[in-house]
C-alpha cells in the first residue's frame, strides 16, 4: 500500500508518521521531505509562497511518488494533494498566476495514481501550534488551508466523476481523520490496514470511491463524523466555479 498523510500545518502529520512506522514497521518512508526542499533552496513558503516554491515542491513530490510507485509498503508525510491545496490558496491571494495553478491541477490529478490511500488530518484547535521555522503558525492561515482541504474533500466525495481536480479511475481513497489523540488515530487507520500493512478487505474495496457512504457511516458509528459547516460549502462553491 502506498499511503500518505495530508492536511494543514500543525495537525500532527510528522508525529503520526513516526507512530505509523512503529505500528507497521514493514513500511518505509523517504529520507527527505518537502521541508528539505524549502531549506536547501532557501524558499519563501506557506503564506508567503510563490510559483518557484510551489513548482519545485510539486516536482519533488511527483518524482518521489514515481520512484516509489512499485513499493509494496511506503508512507509519505504530505503529497501532491497538499501542494494543490496550498496552490489554490496562493492563487486566491495572487501569489501565483492562474497559468501556474492550471499546470499544478493537471500535474497533481495525474500524479495521484501513485497513491492508494490519503488520510486527511483535519485541523483541531486542541492541537498545540508549534513554529519550527518551516511552517506558518498563523491561526487564520491554518484555518484557511484546512477549509481548502475540506472543499477538495467534498469535490472528491460528492463530485468525483466531474470535478477538474481528480481523475476518478486514478484517484486514491481519501479518508478523513477527525480525532486528535495519537492512539485513536492509529486505531482508526487500523480499520483499513491489517497488521501486515495490507488493505483490510471488506467485500468491496474501501479504495473504490463509490464506497464513500460506507466510510461516512463508519465515522458516524464511532461518533467521529463532523457535518460540513457553511464556510466549507462556500469554499466548495468557489472551487466548483474555478475555470482552468
Amino acid at each position: 500500500m502506498r499511503v500518505s498523510f495530508s492536511g494543514t500545518s500543525c495537525t500532527g502529520k510528522s508525529t503520526l508518521v513516526k507512530a505509523f512506522l512503529k505500528k507497521w514497521p514493514m513500511y518505509k518512508t523517504t529520507a527527505k521531505t518537502y521541508r528539505n526542499i524549502l531549506t536547501e533552496n532557501n524558499l519563501e513558503h506557506s503564506s508567503k509562497t510563490n510559483a518557484e516554491t510551489q513548482l519545485l515542491i510539486l516536482d519533488w513530490m511527483t518524482e518521489t511518488l514515481e520512484e516509489n510507485k512499485d513499493e509494496k509498503h511506503v508512507i509519505y508525510d504530505r503529497n501532491p494533494l497538499d501542494n494543490l491545496a496550498y496552490s489554490l490558496y496562493a492563487a486566491e491571494k495572487d501569489l501565483i498566476s492562474e497559468e501556474v495553478l492550471g499546470l499544478t491541477v493537471d500535474i497533481v490529478r495525474r500524479s495521484l495514481k501513485n497513491l492508494d490511500i490519503i488520510f486527511w488530518l483535519k485541523y483541531d484547535p486542541a492541537i498545540k501550534i508549534v513554529n519550527d521555522g518551516t511552517r506558518d503558525s498563523n491561526l487564520n492561515y491554518i484555518r484557511e488551508i484546512d477549509d481548502i482541504f475540506a472543499g477538495l474533500y467534498e469535490q472528491y466525495s460528492d463530485h468525483l466523476e466531474k470535478t477538474p481536480f481528480f481523475i476518478a479511475e486514478n484517484c486514491p481513497a481519501i479518508i478523513p481523520i477527525d480525532m486528535t489523540n495519537l492512539d485513536d488515530r492509529i486505531e482508526w487507520i487500523g480499520e483499513f490496514l491489517d497488521p501486515k500493512g495490507n488493505l483490510i478487505e471488506t467485500g468491496e474495496s474501501v479504495l473504490d470511491p463509490k464506497n464513500l457512504d460506507m466510510m461516512e457511516q463508519m465515522l458516524k458509528d464511532q461518533g467521529l463524523w463532523i457535518e460540513k459547516d457553511q464556510q466549507y460549502k462556500n469554499l466548495t462553491d468557489q472551487i466548483k466555479n474555478f475555470k482552468i
